[in-house]
């Protein structure tokens, strides 16, 4: 079903409108109607022009005095109440009519002044449809969270504690919204953008960017790379000439302006600087570039550099002697800049696209008329309410039942005699495994791996594996309360990724957990078969006798890699002392 989605951003530097844009792009993507609109248009009289300079202002040209209302709001939580009411007063009639407008089923804000108003109206009443808070900073000012917002999504686990902290109820990280481009590169094209670049193969590169505005102390950073030691700098100014003008000559590196091709040029770096722990800061953690941050921008900049430091996905660097530390420890091939770039990697956990369907959804659940006002619903609502209500229940809980008998799910085929069928649902650290991958081939089993591991193992992993053994779609891995969207998340999401990370198509769809009809209506177009194992089991707690014809999978979460191949060559030994054979899940039929 086609949604209506509204986003409010505000062009206040690119992070915002980066999220609303691509959270767009990916609504667009699957057939919804989807509108930006900058909160600084909703304040009239030129009041949104007025906070943009003042912030650029601040940021440019007296940072102490941003770093002093910035906390402010920490040491007089009291005076937000006035900041809600008066941003409600200022924007709030037009944020209303652009809602009308477009007959929003949900509003999604990535900007804390635009989610203060939309919360309050929420706390009024005036707003029917629900609220959804994208919060674009790993630190979560007590500006960014209203109580009576819907949902708060964060970049990172941390930054959703802080919002529940502050009374967001329902937080969630799903992980930052970047771009499809942004991805690791391979290295023919590393080695064609350094060369455009003018670096030799030997040279540590050292990206710099200090965002669309180009703000903070760029030249300070770079003479401090300079001094660091054998670094070249990479220097992106956007779009401040000035700057470029300032660094350019005035000493080793590469100076540039403002470019389009940054998945390319932080493919062809070592590692990179930054200062505000923003959109291009998630941008690299997309791409595998381990980042630094050196001399942070006053307020959320500080603040930002800390959080991303406590959840290790970045190295803070507090002085030139960190700064040389860390760039020699993060331009050095090992295990340390591997285990930053992988929990930065990490973050990607989920898809911030899925929690605004699954909040707009709400919208037809509580048979919201207007967004802005809902009448008294007529007797003929109600009672087409109850007949969707029914018909909800007869495809789900209707279809459990029918697929617990065994209808719509793959089973042995007849012809099969003295053959049990084995799956092993696995993690990423035991996709890892070489000598665990191998043991799969020999017994002959089938790999079951969710939507959240494939995002966080490599493709050559995935590929590796696949080439050996039959490639099963376990589901996102991580549960919806829609039914219709966890589907969708389960199979058809699970199912692009395999098939993007491994180059194979996914035959079987075992979630572990019921069947629904929605499950059954994707998987068959999928050309998926539904499987339910006749038992699952832990690595350590296997059947003493197999059963004929009958479906087994051990379920590796919670085990290591070594267990789950001892768990391998003892289900092995087991089928051969009941004279059974072995066979992927890709033989049900």
């Amino acid at each position: 079903m086609s949604r209506r989605i509204l986003i409010v951003s505000a062009s206040m530097g690119a992070g915002h409108d980066g999220a609303a844009n691509e959270l767009r792009r990916r609504l667009e993507a699957q057939g919804h109607d989807v509108e930006v609109v900058d909160f600084l248009d909703c304040c009239p009289f030129g009041i949104g022009w007025f906070i943009k300079i003042t912030y650029l202002l601040q940021l440019q040209w007296a940072p102490w005095s941003y770093e002093l209302t910035y906390r402010l709001w920490y040491k007089m939580p009291s005076t937000w109440g006035f900041i809600v009411r008066l941003d409600t007063l200022v924007a709030g009639r037009r944020l209303r009519r652009a809602i009308t407008d477009m007959n929003a089923d949900v509003v999604v804000s990535t900007y804390p002044l635009s989610s203060l108003v939309l919360g309050n109206m929420r706390k009024k009443r005036w707003l029917k449809v629900p609220v959804v808070t994208f919060l674009t900073d790993f630190a979560v000012h007590p500006l960014w969270v209203h109580p009576h917002v819907d949902v708060h999504l964060a970049t990172s686990s941390f930054a959703a504690d802080t919002a529940r902290a502050r009374g967001g109820d329902d937080s969630r990280a799903p992980g930052p919204l970047v771009a499809d481009r942004f991805q690791a590169g391979d290295g023919p094209e590393r080695r064609t953008v350094r060369a455009e670049l003018g670096l030799d193969p030997g040279t540590r590169a050292v990206l710099v960017v200090a965002g669309s505005w180009g703000v903070g102390d760029i030249p300070g950073t770079v003479a401090a790379i300079r001094e660091a030691g054998d670094f070249h700098p990479v220097v992106v100014c956007g779009r401040d000439e000035k700057l470029r003008a300032e660094l350019d000559g005035s000493g080793p590196g590469t100076i540039l302006g403002w470019r389009d091709d940054m998945p390319r040029l932080m493919g062809a770096c070592d590692v990179m600087v930054e200062n505000a722990g923003g959109l291009t800061a998630n941008e690299a953690f997309a791409v595998g570039l381990p980042v630094v941050t050196f001399l942070p921008i006053a307020g959320h900049g500080k603040d930002n550099a800390e959080g991303m430091a406590e959840l290790g996905v970045t190295r803070y660097a507090r002085d030139p002697d960190e700064l040389r530390a860390a760039l020699t420890d993060l331009t050095t091939p090992g295990p340390d800049r591997s285990a930053q770039i992988a929990r930065a990697h990490a973050l990607f956990v989920g898809d911030a696209a899925d929690d605004v369907l699954e909040t707009a959804a709400l919208r037809e659940h509580r048979q919201i008329d207007e967004p802005i006002q809902m009448p008294r619903a007529p007797h003929h609502l109600r009672v087409a309410a109850v007949a969707l209500l029914a018909m909800y229940g007869m495809l789900t809980l209707g279809a459990q039942a029918i697929a617990a008998l065994g209808v719509g799910v793959a089973s042995a085929p007849k012809s099969a005699h003295d053959r049990v069928y084995l799956g092993v649902r696995l993690t990423a650290a035991e996709l890892a495994s070489r000598d665990l991958r191998t043991q799969l081939h020999r017994l002959n089993a089938t790999a079951i791996v969710d939507g959240m591991t494939v995002r966080t193992v490599s493709a050559p992993q995935m590929t590796a594996l696949a080439r050996k053994v039959d490639v099963g779609n376990g589901g996102w891995g991580q549960s919806r309360a829609f039914r219709p969207l966890r589907a969708q998340s389960d199979v058809v999401t699970t199912t692009a990724l395999i098939q993007k990370a491994a180059e194979v198509q996914p035959r079987e769809f075992v979630p572990g957990r019921r069947f629904d009809a929605f499950d059954q209506l994707l998987a068959r177009r999928n050309h998926e078969r539904l499987v339910r194992p006749d038992q699952v089991v832990k690595p350590d707690a296997l059947p003493a006798r197999l059963r004929d014809r009958a479906v087994y999978v051990i379920d590796g979460r919670g085990s290591t890699a070594a267990q789950v191949e001892t768990a391998l060559s003892d289900f092995g030994s087991i089928s051969q002392d009941h004279g059974l054979t072995v066979g992927p899940l890709s033989e049900l039929r």
